[in-house]
């Protein structure tokens, strides 16, 4: 997949609570998790501005071909469940919810241009597709991965943060350097990290006073706008008057 489309995608998995996010290259296209050394600038800020950072809460694994990703998947006993419109795949509706989810379930989601590969396809335990009802006969990779998400974690919430004991330690010694930056925060936080208070998911976002993310840059601009509007009112010279009629004044002789 493009650079574009897998930050996006890394950013809604982390939103609903998913941690496991694996990456299959588009072909022979390189993936660009970290930018490389060509107008590296540009293409960092780029990735930080579509994700918020969010891949550091993640655990990312990238593949270089569907094969490889495929021999990771049996190898891991996972469950393949593949997006796809063909006729063979089956509604997401809640006449068809299943009566519970696979213990070990990787969902696969295509491009909207090209969708899931035959290769994918063919491995794959189910088929599935979320029914539309307008003209778009498809979604964008980011928002198709939300949705799917959202209706099975909806039906399923139980699943979010069904994570062993032993990757639960890892996640807190990874994170746990991302979260305190002085020893008053590391002394605050021990508790969670070592293991004596357990994690549980955050999904209540709600708070007493919320005011709207602006970026410093905007902030900036903003407070600056009616000084520059004075200067530029002060800059502009009042033309000459016209009569109301439209004719040009008389000239002086």
């Amino acid at each position: 997949m493009d650079s574009h489309n897998h930050q996006a995608v890394l950013r809604t998995a982390e939103a609903l609570g998913i941690q496991h996010v694996w990456l299959i290259a588009a072909n022979d296209q390189q993936l660009k998790t970290h930018p490389d050394k060509s107008n590296k600038r540009n293409k960092k800020t780029s990735g930080k501005k579509i994700t918020k950072n969010c891949a550091v809460w993640l655990t990312v694994l990238e593949f270089s071909s569907i094969a490889a990703c495929l021999e990771a998947l049996r190898e891991n006993e996972m469950t393949i469940w593949a997006t796809d419109l063909s006729p063979q795949a089956e509604p997401l509706v809640a006449s068809n919810k299943p009566n519970e989810l696979p213990a070990r379930l990787a969902i696969v989601i295509g491009r909207e241009t090209d969708g899931v590969s035959p290769e994918m396809l063919r491995a794959a335990h189910r088929r599935v597709y979320l029914p539309l009802f307008g003209f778009s006969e498809s979604l964008n990779l980011s928002v198709a991965t939300a949705l799917v998400l959202q209706r099975l974690l909806d039906w399923f919430p139980e699943v979010r943060g069904d994570l062993d004991e032993q990757e639960k330690q890892r996640i807190r010694e990874k994170w746990h350097p991302q979260l305190v930056s002085n020893p008053t925060q590391a002394a605050q936080a021990e508790p969670w990290t070592s293991g004596r208070v357990p994690i549980r998911p955050l999904d209540d976002l709600r708070r007493e006073k919320h005011e709207a993310w602006v970026p410093k840059s905007v902030r900036r601009r903003e407070r600056k706008m009616p000084e520059v509007r004075e200067r530029l009112g002060k800059r502009k010279q009042p033309e000459s008057e016209v009569p109301s009629d439209g004719s040009q004044p008389d000239k002086k002789e």
